[in-house]
């Protein structure tokens, strides 16, 4: 048992690596759609660099964290938002899903979920927020000062992977929808407001919204968890919160797939 379970894992290891490599060569044979991509979605991280400027520049604390701590949040924002811009296999699952353009995945070997989640990835548009978003996070770390050890190192790239898994499983429960009602575009316009909530640290609202975003619908942990704990301000609690809730969304996701799957419609009926 443990393992088949190592041969499937390095498996679909191989296989997504594959799939990246796949994605970005053709990606890259159209140069000018590739270049346009990237250039307006730098523009869009721009602007979202400038949500620190403005905060560096004023000089005022949030909360706890002064302005120069702010750019931690703000960087790992922009890397998240890198990485949900970057899930073109999670974001196409509605247009397949309405198409009937399953069809062909069902009949390969391996996971569905996996195949058409993992299977395309978006590099135009990832690029620039997840380079945007290392460069404060690093500029961040340094002008702060924050001790570079084992600890808050391993801990930071900890939480940074379980946002990721978080990402993807919040991206990826909203368009499961798709499944039951025939468009999801209010679903997904009050998801991407939901999102920029974390384009600022969550020091800067209120008790009521604080509780609403870490454990009613968490996104905060998405982007708050991984700064907070360099900077030594989460209880235990709160770190064991922020490594269940990743592994428990991916479990739901995970469940949710199963049943809305057969709920699917070929194109053939």
């Amino acid at each position: 048992m443990e393992k088949g379970l190592k041969y499937q894992v390095k498996w679909y290891a191989r296989m997504i690596t594959a799939f990246i490599r796949i994605s970005f060569i053709n990606q890259i044979e159209y140069r000018l759609n590739f270049i346009a991509g990237f250039f307006v979605e730098a523009a869009y991280a721009l602007i979202k660099f400038t949500y620190f400027v403005v905060v560096l520049n004023a000089g005022t604390n949030i909360g706890n964290l002064t302005p120069e701590m702010v750019g931690l949040f703000i960087g790992t924002y922009m890397f998240m938002t890198g990485i949900w811009m970057m899930l073109s296999g999670v974001n196409s699952l509605p247009g397949k899903v309405i198409r009937g353009e399953l069809d062909a995945l069902i009949t390969k070997p391996g996971s569905l979920q996996v195949l058409q989640t993992m299977g395309r990835f978006n590099f135009a548009m990832a690029i620039p927020n997840c380079l945007a978003g290392i460069i404060l996070i690093v500029w961040s770390w340094n002008v702060v000062g924050i001790e570079v050890s084992f600890r808050t190192v391993s801990g930071f790239l900890l939480f940074l992977f379980l946002g990721i898994i978080l990402t993807y499983s919040f991206v990826l429960i909203p368009n499961l929808l798709i499944f039951w009602v025939t468009s999801i575009n209010g679903v997904s316009t009050l998801f991407s407001a939901l999102w920029d909530f974390n384009n600022m640290p969550m020091s800067l609202y209120g008790q009521t919204i604080k509780f609403i975003g870490t454990f009613l619908i968490p996104v905060f942990i998405i982007t708050n968890w991984a700064g907070l704990f360099v900077l030594e301000q989460l209880t235990r609690l709160e770190v064991a919160w922020g490594v269940a809730l990743p592994i428990l969304m991916l479990v739901l996701s995970r469940i949710f797939w199963k049943m809305s799957i057969r709920r699917y419609t070929s194109a053939n009926g």
